[in-house]
């Protein structure tokens, strides 16, 4: 695991406001999670098939909205890919003193 140092003059009021900064960040992750998780349950409710489905086999040619809306659920899926990586990641930190 990888360690990281910071150095400051003010080392309690830097753990406060890092600790702040990641739960804010968290948040913020959390609910971008849930606005993608809503999209993409909507797409998948129109046209009956998962989302891991629709990326693996399905094409633009099989979607009401062709190109566009292709692009927009594949789109969503790699957004909440990446949100997933890195809320992971985020709470994988840990403090030590």
């Amino acid at each position: 695991m990888a360690e990281i140092k910071l150095k400051t003059d003010q080392s309690d009021q830097a753990i406060v406001i890092l600790r702040e900064a990641m739960k804010t960040e968290e948040l913020r992750i959390k609910y971008a999670m849930d606005v993608a998780k809503k999209k993409l349950a909507e797409f998948e409710k129109k046209y009956g098939v998962s989302s891991e489905t629709f990326i693996n086999e399905w094409a633009a040619e099989d979607l009401d909205g062709r190109d566009l809306e292709y692009v927009a659920w594949a789109g969503e899926i790699k957004l909440s890919s990446r949100l997933n990586e890195r809320f992971d990641i985020l709470r994988g930190i840990e403090y030590v003193a």
